[in-house]
């Protein structure tokens, strides 16, 4: 029988990622194509889906009390937040963990794209919308909460820079 390879999390394993934090975040559309919007000009143009993905960002906290969204930058093929989470006076693991997040806004904006395939003819996707994993940072202080905003603003003139440029 073939082996198959096993995932490894890039999550601290001892780190309570419910707990009162700001995290930053990306989240990659699969493949890297670019379903989000398109950079004219060093300027952000949302296409329908992107700006789906821009009321679910946004509405993050009204489904999760004691979250914040603190800012964002969608770009054509990948998303940066930055969330913050407060679980004053709940329990261990009675607060929404940021992987909970995460995976809802997963979820439903993946049920919206297949909708807007339907009634619009969006473009089909490979298996999955988004890619399986995503990438995590927990801000470790006021510094590096002020580096990741920095980053994040200056992400859509940087385009032609970043990683996940794809013509």
């Amino acid at each position: 029988m073939r082996d198959s390879p096993s995932r490894v999390s890039h999550r601290l394993s001892d780190f309570d990622y419910s707990s009162n934090n700001w995290y930053f975040v990306t989240i990659c559309v699969q493949d890297r194509e670019c379903l989000l919007g398109k950079i004219i000009n060093d300027k952000i143009y949302l296409l329908p889906f992107g700006h789906i993905v821009k009321s679910f960002i946004t509405s993050i906290p009204q489904y999760y009390p004691g979250t914040n969204v603190d800012i964002f930058q969608i770009m054509p093929n990948h998303i940066h937040i930055i969330v913050g989470l407060e679980a004053h006076g709940r329990t261990r693991g009675s607060a929404p963990t940021l992987g909970t997040i995460v995976q809802r806004f997963k979820t439903m904006t993946t049920h919206n794209y297949l909708e807007g395939m339907k009634i619009h003819g969006w473009k089909s996707f490979n298996k999955k919308l988004w890619q399986r994993d995503y990438y995590e940072h927990i801000v470790r202080d006021e510094n590096d909460l002020n580096r990741i905003r920095e980053y994040i603003q200056n992400n859509v003139i940087n385009w032609h820079k970043d990683k996940f440029h794809r013509l």
